[in-house]
């Protein structure tokens, strides 16, 4: 197979297989979340963590794909080497905190390059998973301190209510490692409140701006249809002559 080749299909691949490789992130992370905060019966463990299994192996044969299409296959594996280095490693408990940041990392340029064009999805998705980050950290965090934030569902009500800038106040955290978590949040949360809100204003400017285009293009067209008609006239009172 040649260069070029491979070069087209590497990208129709990537085309491919943007959306569903995002949407298996995406639940790789939730399901993630669900398994360390051990809040489940043995039984839901134990399914959660095959369907772990068969996720990571899919981002396995994902890398092998790329890897054999890459036109560089020694300048992927130095681009790619940390998620190498993972996927090669076994899938086991004390190390699935390194899972981490690597999913974090590939879900946040999976979304970028995904939703590009789409600034509320990617607002949407990212605003999900710093929630479940700063859940996951707050709850860990808060174990045993005696505090307001006693279960995970404590902790999610306190994600979703400081992210939004509401702050009930019901729930909050006593310890330091917690209020660093909350610091995170809520600037996160002004961040990605006024990236939406600057994409909103943006939409209504984008919006006026293509109606006063096609005003434009109407004003020049009618004059365009005038100018023809007035060269007709004079067409016909040439020829008359």
């Amino acid at each position: 197979m040649s260069l070029e080749q491979r070069t087209l299909l590497l990208n129709r691949f990537n085309r491919i297989t943007e959306m569903p490789m995002l949407f298996l992130s995406i639940c790789f992370l939730v399901i993630f979340f669900l398994i360390e905060n051990r809040t489940l019966s043995t039984i839901t463990t134990l399914v959660l963590d095959g369907i772990l299994w068969i996720i990571w192996g899919i981002f396995g044969i994902e890398l092998l794909i790329k890897w054999y299409l890459s036109p560089d296959r020694v300048a992927y594996i130095r681009a790619n080497w940390i998620e190498i280095v993972m996927i090669a490693i076994p899938f086991l408990r004390p190390l699935r905190l390194l899972w981490l940041p690597i999913i974090l990392t590939r879900l946040w340029r999976q979304s970028r390059q995904t939703l590009r064009q789409r600034m509320p999805a990617f607002i949407g998705i990212t605003s999900l998973i710093v929630v479940l980050v700063a859940a996951t950290l707050m709850f860990v965090a808060e174990q045993g301190s005696g505090g307001p934030i006693a279960s995970f569902a404590d902790a999610i009500w306190w994600a979703l209510t400081t992210i939004t800038t509401v702050g009930y106040g019901d729930t909050y955290p006593v310890t330091a490692l917690g209020r660093g978590v909350a610091v995170f949040l809520m600037l996160a949360g002004i961040s990605l409140f006024g990236l939406l809100t600057a994409n909103i204003a943006a939409l209504f400017v984008e919006d006026e701006a293509v109606d006063r285009q096609r005003e434009m293009l109407t004003e020049i067209q009618q004059r365009l249809t005038r100018i023809e008609q007035l060269l007709a006239q004079r067409v016909g009172v040439e020829e008359q002559s």
